[in-house]
């Protein structure tokens, strides 16, 4: 046979066991005020930055596409791929072992602190663009303060100069642009002004054996014009192009015109291959500061803007309080009281 169960008298049986619930929260609290010394909590200290991201120019980046290996359809996908980046600089080796190196400079307590250690001490806190909380953690102030102060000012620098290097690329990105259009007008230039000079050797071999008293039909003094008037030559070609020889001139003066026509094509097509040359040695000289810039740029947009907020000290904070660790002692006293509680009442009630 079991008991009934009375909620008025299982209230009416707590109140005279407060003694008991009152043990239990005490034992709780004063086991988490020994665990708080026992197992002490460390120190926060807390610097802000403002990261701000233009993607208004996000398909203007070719390095960061470059460095992603994808191609950018939104500003979203741009500015995550940029707030990741960042989060991967300010943990990246060189980061930390300038800022390890900066600390030992300040304090020798650092002297035989590890990469690894320091890195573990170091925390980072964002959502997205905005403001980004670097933490700090040591069971000092002082040290954790230090840590994450000289940490923020190597992030930020690290950030200049390779959002400066970023900025970059976009000028040697034109300039390589300009460089391609340059060559490719003279290059196309160059084969206009050799077709034109064969035409004009091949007139001349074709036409050496006819006299040179005999005047040239309309038609034929046409085919040797119509290249030269089709080719848009500069102005430095008006003293030559004003000689040519007028209708019904002979055979010989055109011979004689093309005699001095040639070499003037011969200047202009060597300066032509000397620029075309230049213009490549400029090219590979322009990539090669392209692809240094885009490696020292780690991929960071050139609209990335990070500063610190303010230059006060740190905000100092501790991460499990005594107090806390107090009451969520005497909490969990209270729980296990209730939890003794409900097991005696069920075994009561199956008797």
């Amino acid at each position: 046979m079991t008991n009934e169960w009375s909620l008025r008298d299982e209230i009416l049986n707590i109140t005279h066991c407060w003694p008991l619930i009152v043990l239990f929260c005490l034992a709780g609290s004063m086991i988490g005020f020994v665990l708080s010394y026992v197992w002490p909590s460390p120190h926060r200290a807390t610097k802000e930055l403002y990261v701000g991201l233009n993607v208004d120019q996000a398909l203007e980046d070719q390095n960061a596409a470059d460095h992603a290996k994808v191609t950018f359809y939104n500003g979203d996908d741009y500015k995550n791929w940029q707030m990741s980046s960042l989060n991967s600089l300010i943990f990246a080796d060189n980061v930390i072992n300038a800022t390890l190196n900066q600390l030992r400079m300040k304090d020798s307590y650092w002297s035989p602190v590890r990469k690894e250690d320091l890195a573990n001490m170091l925390h980072a806190y964002w959502r997205n663009a905005g403001k980004w909380r670097l933490v700090s953690e040591s069971s000092d102030s002082r040290h954790a303060s230090q840590a994450v102060t000289v940490w923020q000012d190597v992030v930020v620098d690290w950030v200049h100069l390779a959002v400066g290097e970023s900025q970059k690329t976009i000028l040697l990105d034109r300039q390589l642009h300009s460089f391609t259009f340059e060559q490719a007008q003279a290059t196309s230039r160059l084969a206009q002004l050799t077709k034109i000079r064969e035409n004009l050797k091949s007139w001349q071999v074709k036409n050496l054996q006819v006299s040179d008293n005999q005047s040239l039909a309309d038609s034929q003094r046409w085919l040797l014009w119509q290249p030269l008037a089709q080719a848009g030559l500069d102005t430095s070609w008006n003293p030559i192009l004003g000689k040519f020889p007028p209708s019904g001139a002979t055979a010989g003066e055109y011979l004689s015109w093309i005699d001095n026509a040639v070499p003037v094509l011969d200047q202009q097509i060597s300066i032509l291959k000397t620029q075309i040359q230049t213009l490549g040695d400029e090219e590979k000289k322009t990539n090669a500061q392209y692809l240094e810039a885009s490696d020292q740029s780690l991929g960071l947009s050139p609209f990335l803007k990070v500063d610190k907020i303010t230059d006060a000290q740190p905000m100092l904070s501790i991460e499990r309080p005594t107090g806390a660790m107090v009451l969520i002692g005497g909490s969990l006293g209270l729980i296990i009281w209730a939890i003794v509680w409900l097991v005696r009442i069920s075994l009561r009630t199956r008797r």
